[in-house]
């Protein structure tokens, strides 16, 4: 069994059963390369963790996010191409994530740090290994834009907005429903096509999606609240005063702030 898998708490395991009824052999491989387990140590909301003005939020990582996605992915096309495009989303994601975004000035789109993804899969010979053994090209998984059922705009829905709504409510951000809630959800999407003519993840069952609706709001103001602007701004102004005096790695920045939080 993956290192990754076994160590995963139970309910993220169970979580990712609901998502996909196996982890591919083949995802587990790439799961276990070095460029995606630096992501298994930055959490998922920006660093916010180690602010005490979050006391009840569960640890959930970047690389967590990045296998949800794929296996929502997997799970609604069993395209190898369109799964690792969702895998490699995030593989270029500093620490803090968007908080960087907001460094570099990127307050709305907050993806400046994607620029970095082609580069790190590129360099990456174990990536490039196994791409070269998947007979997939660069450019087929370096952009998940490209796929509609991994990504798109919003209000439309897609694998990412999905999954971070449903482990963010699962208490990444805050406890707003449990397992059973969301596999009731989860069960109710499937493939659609939009006004567009694209396909895109929609709902069989309108209660359910009032549901998914409600909770997604909740976060959405959580999302942009005093507390977590606040929150990302300051350890943005941070790193940026870091940066430009070299006081210190933010490697480094990250075990101090952890090891005073434990």
């Amino acid at each position: 069994m993956s290192e990754y898998v076994k160590n995963l708490s139970e309910t993220i395991k169970q979580y990712f059963s609901i998502l996909s009824e196996e982890i591919p052999e083949f995802l587990l491989d790439y799961i276990d390369t070095p460029e995606m387990q630096k992501q298994k140590e930055i959490y998922v909301v920006c660093g916010t963790i180690y602010s005490k003005l979050y006391p009840d939020r569960i640890w959930y990582s970047s690389l967590d996010h990045s296998v949800g996605v794929a296996l929502i992915i997997w799970h609604f096309t069993k395209d190898k191409k369109q799964t690792l495009a969702g895998l490699f989303h995030d593989i270029a994601t500093p620490a803090f994530k968007h908080c960087i975004d907001f460094m570099n000035g990127d307050y709305e789109t907050q993806e400046s740090t994607e620029e970095l993804t082609t580069k790190t899969i590129t360099e990456s010979k174990e990536i490039m290994r196994l791409l070269e053994r998947d007979h997939i090209k660069v450019e087929e998984v370096d952009n998940y834009h490209r796929y509609p059922i991994a990504d798109n705009d919003g209000p439309m829905l897609a694998s990412d907005r999905l999954e971070y709504t449903f482990s963010n409510g699962l208490g990444a951000v805050k406890k707003l429903w449990n397992l059973g809630e969301i596999k009731e959800i989860y069960e109710t999407i499937e493939v659609l096509e939009n006004e567009q003519g694209m396909p895109e993840l929609g709902f069989s069952n309108l209660e359910k999606a009032e549901k998914f609706v409600h909770v997604a709001s909740q976060l959405g103001c959580l999302y942009i609240d005093n507390k977590t602007k606040f929150s990302m701004q300051f350890l943005a102004d941070t790193l940026k005063k870091m940066n430009e005096k070299s006081l210190i790695t933010i490697r480094r920045f990250v075990c101090i702030v952890r090891k005073r939080n434990s």
